[in-house]
């Protein structure tokens, strides 16, 4: 190691370092020209650092303009000091290549010793190492200052290197690797950067594209800046002509969607109508506004009714009973599950007659789950509740207005499924005549509107009452009953089934297994005695005493000391062995005694017991209390 070195004040303390490692691994004296990666090595290095030589070599060649034709080279390395290209003076780059600094050439200290093209990496600093500052006399005559180049990780990217002549070299030499370094760091953050906004501006697009939704955007101009495949599908637009358009010229906006924007207001779920290619298009849309020093831009989200209206009918409930469930050994119970499967199969009017507590709600679950719509809806309506006049919109819905968001009907929550009417005499004359054009024609008209909406529902009715009585005396619509009357199934009271009682208890017992985990049997004069009862009730009644019985029985064996008191008390003729009544019995005493039959027969439960009684829960209490009957004592 020559005493100049290693004595001499004017080498920082990493030259004295570098020496003495490089001491121990190799002699001054002697010259090997680097190690070079070839062929498929080298080109799978090349390309790695694509973007890092991209960027150097297009900096190198600008400064090399303004080095004033200097005898000098300007390279390019990667983080293993490995040379990837090169520029410069073809002479200075000819003695170069001479020594072996070539394309692929490791520079590393362990092979060319003491230098700046493997100090600059290895301290993470500008290097300038000139003269006898290097190990190897070989590059005494050399001067080389290098700086490291890193990415917007902070991590080594690689360096950039200016070699020239000893005696050639300029005080400037080293700055300008450093802000050539600089500059190739900056370009590599600012590529980076703008890689990874398009990255993430490609899952944008893909993941709006791939929406069931649409999405509209405009800008505060009301220029269309973006339109998936869906928005324009729903909008009946083209997407490569709708972009860069204003919105205005495309599609009539409704008068609730422009106040909205006129007020930079958000709607959420609301309902309107479009109107584009003349044509009216019904669709549930978002409006949300994006304030920005640009002004107020908008993004809109369609929503497909059918979507929405899945939604909303998927939280009110579904059908559970099918026809498998049914019991069918009977003759009985074969006709009806017979005639509920031919019903199921059109999209006609369905009409099921018969007394309170027959099962018409259970048979008219089990059509719809046997029709092309079993996937969609069940909305099952009580018409009592529209007997009202004022509940009509309750039914019909109503139309968007400038002001309010617009209210479904029952047919339209319906759609693409079953709409159940149970106790249908009761609908006014207003709801008649919009049933009947839903079964006609398809279509539905809001109160308040002109608009006709077309639906596709399956019309269930039901109802324990003569409807062509009704109409004689002109509180139905004689239309709508042929409409009905077209196809009815009547479902015999539970008297007139005998044949199926026994079938229907062991099938009931059947179904209570699994919830109260009990096996059940049942003793035949129990069955004797159930199948001689009248059961007013009618199958309502039947399955109410069978889970009572199931409650109370002794592991799940039913015996005569399970049934309910005024069971065991048949006469010879199957009615209940009431008390003689004498001729001076009043109404009150009757109705009094009747309350006091439904509650032991439904264990007090007012619900059952109005539905047996066939009166509203609002009269039976008043007539409850009339009496002082407390319900709470038939309780077990």
């Amino acid at each position: 190691m020559p005493d100049n070195v290693t004595s001499s004040p004017e080498y920082p303390p990493y030259i004295h370092e570098s020496w003495h490692r490089c001491a121990a691994m190799m002699h001054p004296e002697t010259w090997r020209q680097p190690h070079r990666a070839l062929g498929v090595t080298f080109r799978s290095i090349c390309q790695r650092k694509a973007a890092l030589i991209t960027i150097a070599q297009a900096a190198l060649e600008d400064a090399l303009e303004f080095m004033d034709r200097r005898h000098c080279a300007l390279l390019v390395l990667d983080e293993s000091a490995c040379l990837l290209e090169s520029c410069g003076h073809p002479q200075t780059l000819s003695a170069l290549a001479d020594l072996g600094f070539s394309a692929g050439c490791y520079c590393s200290e362990s092979i060319i010793g003491s230098c700046a093209l493997s100090l600059a990496a290895q301290l993470g600093q500008p290097v300038k190492t000139a003269g006898r500052a290097h190990f190897k006399q070989a590059l005494f005559a050399w001067c080389f200052c290098a700086t490291p180049v890193f990415d917007n990780h902070g991590r080594l990217a690689g360096s950039v290197a200016l070699v020239c002549r000893s005696e050639e070299t300029c005080p400037g030499d080293l700055p300008l690797t450093l802000a050539i370094a600089r500059e190739v760091g900056n370009s590599l953050l600012t590529d980076s950067l703008l890689a990874e906004s398009n990255r993430h501006l490609n899952q944008l697009y893909g993941l709006l594209e791939s929406m069931n939704d649409g999405v509209l955007a405009w800008d505060s101009q009301g220029v269309v800046q973006f339109l998936n495949p869906q928005a324009a599908e729903l909008l009946l637009l083209q997407p490569q002509l709708s972009q860069g358009q204003p919105l205005q010229e495309l599609v009539t906006l409704p008068a609730l969607l422009r106040r909205g924007i006129r007020k930079r207001q958000r709607l959420n779920h609301v309902e309107v109508t479009f109107e584009s290619q003349h044509q009216f298009i019904d669709l549930v849309v978002t409006l949300k506004p994006i304030h920005d020093a640009q002004g107020d831009s908008f993004i809109l989200l369609l929503h497909p009714p059918e979507q929405m209206r899945q939604l909303m009918t998927s939280q009110i409930g579904r059908a559970s009973h099918t026809f498998e469930q049914m019991p069918q050994k009977d003759a009985d119970s074969r006709r009806l599950v017979h005639f509920g499967r031919q019903a199921a199969k059109g999209n006609f009017p369905v009409l099921l007659t018969g007394e309170e507590g027959v099962g018409k709600t259970s048979l008219s679950e089990a059509i719809h789950n046997e029709t092309r719509q079993a996937g969609g809806p069940y909305i099952a309506i009580n018409c009592q509740r529209f007997a009202d006049p004022g509940a009509v919109a309750d039914f019909l819905g109503t139309g968007p207005t400038d002001e309010q968001n617009g209210q479904l009907s029952k047919p339209e929550l319906a759609h693409g499924g079953t709409l159940f009417l149970d106790n249908i005499e009761f609908l006014p004359g207003e709801i008649q005549s919009a049933l009947l054009q839903v079964i006609k024609q398809g279509m539905v008209t809001r109160q308040g509107s002109q608009r006709m909406i077309p639906v596709d529902v399956k019309i269930v009715a039901a109802t324990g009452q003569n409807l062509e009585d009704r109409v004689a005396q002109k509180q139905f619509s004689r239309q709508l009953y042929y409409a009905f009357h077209a196809f009815e199934i009547h479902i015999p009271p539970l008297r007139q089934r005998k044949a199926s009682i026994q079938e229907l208890v062991r099938h009931k017992l059947a179904q209570l297994e699994k919830p109260f985990a009990t096996r059940y049997r049942i003793d035949d004069e129990v069955l004797a005695q159930l199948a001689d009862y009248t059961w007013p009730g009618n199958d309502f009644e039947l399955n109410t005493v069978v889970e009572n019985m199931a409650m109370r029985s002794d592991n799940g064996r039913l015996r005569l000391s399970n049934l309910p008191d005024y069971l065991l008390s048949i006469s010879a003729s199957g009615e209940p062995a009431w008390p003689a009544m004498s001729s001076g019995l009043s109404f009150p005493a009757i109705e009094r005694d009747a309350i006091m039959h439904a509650a032991r027969v439904t264990q007090g439960r007012v619900l059952e017991m109005s539905r047996l009684l066939n009166i509203g829960r609002t009269t039976l209490w008043r007539k409850m209390k009339q009496y002082h009957i407390d319900a709470r004592q038939f309780r077990e």
